[in-house]
C-alpha cells in the first residue's frame, strides 16, 4: 500500500510499525537505515498509536486511514508524517492531520503531502470529502490548505476547519492535466 508523490515515500503505519514506533522509536530508524531524529515520532502521533493499534486490530480496514510515515523519495530521512483520523463517517468525511519536522518545513512538503493523500482517499467511492482542523494562528498550515483547494467552512473556539470535497478536487485535477 505504500506510495509516492515527486519528493515522498508515503508508508502507511500498521500495527508492527506502530508498536515499534511506541515501545522502540530507534529500531524504525535502524530498520529504515535512517538518520535518528529525536523529533520524530512527535508527542501527538505517541498519542495517537495506542488508540490506532486498537482500532486497526478490530478492524483491518483501517489501514491507511490512519497515520502513514513521510519519507523522502530516497529513504535517507523522515519528513514527518500524515494520516486520517479513521475510515469516512456516515457523509462520507475523513478528517486529514499532517506534521513535518522542524527541519523540513517550508520546503512544500505538507502542501504535495496533502495533495497526494486527498487523491488516496478520493480514489475510495466511500470518500466524499475532506476535512482539516488548525489552530487559527497557523498561517503556514491555513495556506497548504487553501492551496490545495480546501476552504474555511468554521471555527470552534481557536481552531479553524476547512473541507475540500470530492468534486472540486477531480475538477482541479482536470485544469492542472490541461494546464500542463
Amino acid at each position: 500500500m505504500n506510495t509516492k508523490s515527486d519528493r515522498i515515500h508515503f508508508i502507511p503505519i500498521n500495527v508492527e510499525l506502530a508498536q515499534m514506533l511506541m515501545k522502540n522509536p530507534l529500531a524504525f530508524y535502524y530498520k529504515y537505515h535512517l538518520p535518528w531524529n529525536k523529533n520524530w515520532p512527535h508527542y501527538g502521533l505517541k498519542a495517537l498509536l495506542p488508540l490506532y493499534v486498537e482500532n486497526l486490530e478490530k478492524n483491518n480496514l483501517q489501514l491507511g486511514f490512519g497515520p502513514w510515515v513521510m519519507m523522502d523519495n530516497g529513504r535517507e530521512h523522515v519528513i514527518g508524517d500524515i494520516g486520517f483520523n479513521g475510515t469516512p463517517d456516515d457523509e462520507g468525511i475523513v478528517e486529514i492531520g499532517y506534521h513535518v519536522v522542524a527541519s523540513e518545513r517550508n520546503q512544500g512538503y505538507a502542501s504535495e503531502a496533502v495533495e497526494k493523500m486527498c487523491t488516496w482517499a478520493f480514489s475510495h467511492p466511500e470518500v466524499t470529502g475532506v476535512e482539516a482542523q488548525c489552530d487559527k494562528d497557523n498561517i503556514a498550515s491555513q495556506k497548504v490548505l487553501i492551496n490545495n483547494g480546501f476552504y474555511h467552512t468554521g471555527r470552534h473556539r481557536e481552531i479553524l476547519v476547512f473541507k475540500k470535497e470530492k468534486s472540486a478536487h477531480e475538477n482541479r485535477k482536470k485544469r492542472t492535466r490541461k494546464e500542463n
